[in-house]
């Protein structure tokens, strides 16, 4: 994952207006359910077969420019070459769709993980399984299972590509010394802690306790608190519930009454990177992302740590996270292919070495970057997290995440502008969510 994807900044008052999470491309075209060389999601049977042992180029589609060293490598030892196609971001899931419904799509693909649970449910992807089961794949050894962050209806349309990026929290140590407030626990700090954190810290305008977090960490924080986004079939909207409301109330409270957190314009004057100033005790971070947390810490100089998001009051921790699957088309002849290359990606030693300097991994992250990095702190930092993975699930904002997204985002913006109370803003977002989700 690139770097701009796990920027920790927190958003000047354009990026406070116009969203709190990295969304992706606009409304997504429809797709058709192309024919196919093994199982689709729909649970079909393909008729064709994958063309076996035949030397092509196949075309690898990705959004980050990150995979070079281990395109040389493959292309270095194998007889069937991988030229890579990278495709912005934005607008990326539109330009898949479209190559699916016109049977263009490349033979290897690295899938949004917000729009892959409306992708899977359109048939487009191949079940990886019998693959996993012919080659006896190490599927125990990664650090996300492939049936969790690439699965639909128990079975597996892909691998994910690194281990789960979770969101957390980024704290200022020198901060919290100086106003003698314990610092935070890495696992079981509740919110109401750092509510009394926030408040004893800050110094207006001098300090800042913390910053409004993004739109992911208050879903984190309502599955936390027992409530939901949805309803089970996901049919009606729960952002109205007491669960969600209560995990809005925070944010709005440090911002418009207790005024401990900055306002846009005020984040405006900390710089790009308010974290940085050393002049805010927490901000959301993305967690085992070593090198954004160092322009982020001054170089690394600042003294500061990092930790899970706090959960809830009597809740439980829930953290929405991120691995962007690695998937093959529905509609390709050379799944054999495409699956040689998945597979050194993910269980070759040499891909692994190459890539474990850019990413948290897939496979066995935390031992093999033991292997790696020399730096103390910096291991802790990358790997700590994946101790606490059995805690980490897929985000998923429902068949039409950008649409709901805008939808949350427009009215919690209301929120915590003070135009809206959380009552009026979340009854907005179940009535436009509930009408996105009725079109689909």
């Amino acid at each position: 994952m690139s770097k701009t994807l796990h920027d920790t900044t927190q958003p000047s008052r354009r990026a406070f207006l116009k969203g709190m999470t990295m969304t992706a491309a606009g409304a997504l075209l429809a797709a058709c359910a192309p024919s196919g060389s093994t199982e689709t999601a729909a649970g079909e049977s393909m008729a064709d077969e994958s063309v076996a042992e035949e030397a092509v180029t196949l075309r690898f589609m990705a959004w980050g420019d990150i995979f070079g060293e281990v395109l040389e490598l493959y292309n270095g030892s194998h007889e069937t070459q991988v030229e890579m196609a990278v495709s912005p971001w934005s607008g990326y899931a539109e330009k898949m769709l479209t190559q699916f419904a016109g049977g263009t799509a490349p033979e290897v693909l690295w899938v949004q993980a917000p729009f892959f649970p409306m992708l899977v449910q359109r048939s487009v992807f191949t079940a990886v399984d019998p693959l996993i089961e012919r080659d006896g794949s190490d599927v125990d050894g990664l650090v996300g299972s492939p049936w969790v962050w690439a699965g639909f209806e128990g079975k597996a349309y892909g691998v994910p590509s690194h281990g789960a990026v979770p969101r957390g929290l980024a704290y200022n140590i020198r901060l919290f010394e100086e106003a003698g407030v314990e610092l935070p626990r890495y696992d079981d700090w509740t919110m109401d802690e750092m509510d009394a954190a926030v408040k004893a810290i800050a110094s207006p305008p001098d300090i800042w306790g913390a910053a409004t977090p993004p739109n992911m960490v208050y879903l984190d924080l309502i599955l936390s608190n027992g409530g939901a986004l949805f309803n089970e079939d996901e049919t009606q909207c729960l952002l109205n519930s007491d669960e969600a409301r209560e995990a809005f109330s925070y944010a709005v409270d440090w911002l418009l009454e207790s005024k401990v957190a900055p306002t846009p314009a005020e984040q405006q004057l900390l710089g790009d990177l308010i974290f940085s100033s050393d002049k805010i005790a927490m901000v959301a971070a993305v967690l085992t992302d070593w090198d954004s947390w160092g322009p982020n810490t001054q170089d690394y100089a600042m003294n500061a740590w990092m930790a899970l998001w706090p959960i809830m009051p009597g809740g439980k921790r829930v953290s929405t996270g991120q691995s962007h699957p690695f998937s093959i088309p529905a509609n390709t002849p050379y799944v054999d292919q495409a699956w040689e290359f998945i597979s050194f990606y993910v269980w070759n030693e040499d891909a692994i070495t190459a890539m474990i300097k850019r990413i948290p991994i897939p496979y066995k992250f935390s031992e093999n970057a033991a292997k790696f990095v020399t730096d103390p702190t910096q291991l802790e930092f990358m790997t700590k997290p994946f101790e606490y993975g059995d805690t980490f699930i897929p985000e998923h904002w429902g068949s039409k995440p950008t649409e709901v997204q805008r939808a949350f985002r427009e009215d919690l913006e209301l929120m915590l502008l003070g135009d809206s109370s959380i009552e009026e803003a979340t009854d907005n977002m179940v009535e436009k969510i509930n009408a996105i989700q009725a079109e689909v």
